[in-house]
């Protein structure tokens, strides 16, 4: 048997305040049958189900002689839970309790206080299922964080009922000492939240299964997207004449590579060829994407998360109508006629919601099948792979006409420049005219260079035309006339309009004269 210290078994048989406590056959006993004379703090730990005891290490060990080895009393008085600890200078502290993991503990009890309610006031919340709506939903999820768990359950059900040690615990620990003892406290709050999130849920949900749909029957049914593939076939064959063409179709994941073929200078490739082919050749082609208009959004649906979306909610539906059932059947439970009226004309108003979701979910399935099959695609890939094949190929499509859009306004560019280039190069080579104004080409001409003839046929009627201002100015410039009052000067003055009337004869006479000779 276990060794126990001389002296040692008789303290124990002889210990006043320990009636409960069995020393017989100290070693034989495998459970402890007495407990502490006071209150003490709480041993955090999990148990260990007996099952699950059975074969491994703590199949033979027997704690119950360590026990009796050990000094209760001290125990007793250094770990008690109600003590009062003085400090120097002041009054004493009341220590507080703690049940469940002190950092768990702590930011429920931050959290507690964000809803600026007393324990007492949320509990009643939670039993009469928020019936004002005081709690927002985003702060009702946390709620549902901080379930107590089932060790932490079992816990508050062991713990000493005497107010003291109640009043001991911190407030996190009171919260859920008070909500363990709520009939289906659990089951109330997912019920709430269930209410609170169904409309949201609802509002992300059918979206996306209309985006599916809707892009399962565009891509079946677009002319254009089948003639455009038809196309890229082509041109596949072509490029892998011999072993690698002759191919009947290829798989949609090919849409996504096409840019990776380039021209042998690496500045143009396949795709920005391809979109220039079809403006040229096939512009029936070219508004192919508005066939398809949901298929970007469909890319973006990950199906996984969808049906995860929709199970939970069908099984938060299924988890109301059994606790309708059960509230209906125990009217006595605190809360119950609250719930029912609540959650009974609730479950009225989603019925055809619920099982509208349900045939949307299988339209979907159906629809998406077919499209797959269609393209001869596993029936197994996700939307966002399958639809992500025709985005990525419509935003490669779109960058490929702004290259091309870009190319023809730097190539205008270069040709407006070159015109202007040539421009300037004319104009520095042809001789510079003395006036903007029309002045007669008879007076640049002499005996070396005559003015040719189709150029006078052509200036004959401007010349009889132009206005007396313009001779005048001509005039001026050709005579330099003498100054009125010129003493000692014996040649007569020659007048302005004398000499103009004189000039203009001459310049006519000299037109005549080459009239005839023609």
């Amino acid at each position: 048997g276990a060794y126990v210290p001389r002296g040692r078994l008789e303290d124990l048989k002889n210990r006043k305040g320990r009636k409960n406590r069995a020393v017989n056959n100290v070693v034989k006993k495998k459970t402890l049958n007495f407990g502490p004379t006071k209150p003490l703090k709480v041993f955090n730990w999990v148990k260990l189900p007996e099952a699950k005891a059975a074969n491994s290490i703590w199949k033979d060990v027997d704690e119950v002689d360590m026990i009796h080895m050990l000094n209760l009393d001290e125990i007793d008085e250094l770990f008690q839970s109600r003590k009062h600890v003085k400090k120097e200078g002041g009054d004493g502290k009341k220590k507080t309790l703690t049940i469940v993991d002190p950092k768990r503990a702590q930011n429920f009890t931050i959290l507690l206080k964000k809803f600026k309610k007393t324990n007492e006031e949320l509990i009643d919340i939670v039993i009469y299922c928020d019936k004002d709506n005081i709690i927002p939903l985003d702060m009702w999820e946390q709620l549902l964080r901080y379930i107590p768990t089932k060790e932490e359950v079992q816990m508050l059900k062991d713990l000493d009922p005497d107010p003291d040690v109640i009043a001991s615990l911190n407030r996190a620990d009171k919260f859920f000492h008070s909500a363990v003892s709520i009939y289906h406290y659990e089951e109330r709050i997912q019920a709430v939240n269930f209410i609170k999130k169904f409309d949201e849920r609802i509002k992300t949900i059918k979206p996306k299964i209309r985006a599916l749909v809707k892009a399962s029957t565009e891509v079946v049914k677009s002319d254009k997207l089948k003639q455009l593939l038809t196309l890229i076939l082509g041109f596949g064959n072509y490029f892998n004449f011999g072993k690698r063409g002759n191919a009947v179709g290829f798989k949609m994941e090919t849409l996504t590579k096409i840019c990776d073929t380039k021209a042998t200078d690496n500045k143009l490739t396949l795709m920005v060829y391809l979109v220039e082919t079809i403006e040229l050749i096939f512009p029936e082609l070219d508004d192919f994407i508005d066939d398809i208009l949901h298929v970007p959004i469909a890319a973006k649906v990950a199906l996984a998360e969808l049906k995860s979306d929709v199970i939970e909610l069908q099984a938060g539906h299924k988890l109301l109508l059994k606790e309708c059932e059960h509230m209906n059947k125990n009217p006595q439970l605190k809360g119950a006629q609250r719930f029912q009226t609540r959650f009974n004309v609730f479950l009225d108003d989603i019925k055809e919601t619920m099982v509208e979701l349900e045939q949307m979910m299988g339209d979907m399935k159906k629809k998406y099948t077919i499209a797959t099959s269609h393209f001869a695609e596993n029936s197994s890939v996700e939307p966002d792979a399958f639809f992500g094949y025709f985005n990525t190929f419509i935003q490669q499509f779109r960058d490929a006409k702004d290259v091309l859009e870009k190319k023809r306004e730097e190539e205008e560019r270069k040709k407006k420049k070159q015109l202007a280039a040539e421009a300037a190069h004319s104009a520095r080579s042809s001789p510079t005219p003395l006036s903007s104004r029309p002045i007669s080409p008879l007076l640049f001409s002499s005996p070396n260079s005559p003015i040719p003839e189709d150029l006078i046929i052509d200036l004959l009627p401007s010349l009889e035309a132009l206005e007396q201002q313009d001779h005048d100015l001509m005039m001026n410039d050709l005579f330099a006339l003498a100054p009125d009052s010129a003493e000692g000067s014996n040649s007569p003055q020659l007048g302005t309009g004398s000499m103009r009337r004189r000039r203009k004869r001459k310049d006519v006479s000299n037109v005549k004269t080459l009239d005839r000779e023609r």
